[in-house]
């Protein structure tokens, strides 16, 4: 097996079962894997890859994050990858933190209505897996009303699923 095949096997392995009870898994390049070393801070685990991509692929056609954005550090950032890729980097968002908060609230719609996650949970990585127009930031913004054309196409495209 070799090392994208193990890397492929343990994100699958760690996306059905996620990474807080069983510790965070890192392969080396001489393929050591170590068990609960620390990884980068994601959001909750709850997208499928598919819906992910989705996701992704709308946001880099609307250029709400920049087009050389990383599928694979989005996709571990989004909480569908278990290993951390190398060299991440966080995802540069360029709409409004309304905007960015909104997305993150329409994506993790299902599980917050069930009360299953909190949206403080989110909140309290948002500041690790983005930036806002090239800058960090140290919490996302406080709800409320924003009327723009991106956010209608924001909330059409999550409506439409």
């Amino acid at each position: 097996m070799n090392d994208e095949q193990k890397r492929q096997f343990l994100n699958d392995i760690l996306a059905r079962v996620g990474t807080d009870s069983i510790g965070q898994v890192v392969i080396e390049q001489n393929n050591t894997i170590y068990v609960d070393e620390k990884q980068p801070l994601h959001l909750p685990p709850y997208l499928v890859q598919e819906r992910a991509m989705e996701i992704y692929s709308f946001l880099v056609d609307r250029k709400f994050i920049d087009a050389n954005t990383n599928a694979e550090h989005f996709l571990f950032l989004f909480g569908v990858k278990g290993v951390a890729p190398k060299n991440l980097k966080p995802v540069n968002w360029h709409g409004t933190q309304q905007q960015l908060r909104t997305v993150l609230q329409l994506t993790f719609e299902t599980p917050l209505e069930r009360k299953s996650l909190r949206l403080a949970d989110i909140e309290r990585n948002v500041p690790f897996c983005f930036l806002i127009k090239g800058k960090k930031i140290t919490s996302l913004a406080k709800q409320t009303k924003e009327l723009s054309a991106e956010m209608d196409e924001i909330t059409n495209f999550f409506r439409q699923k």
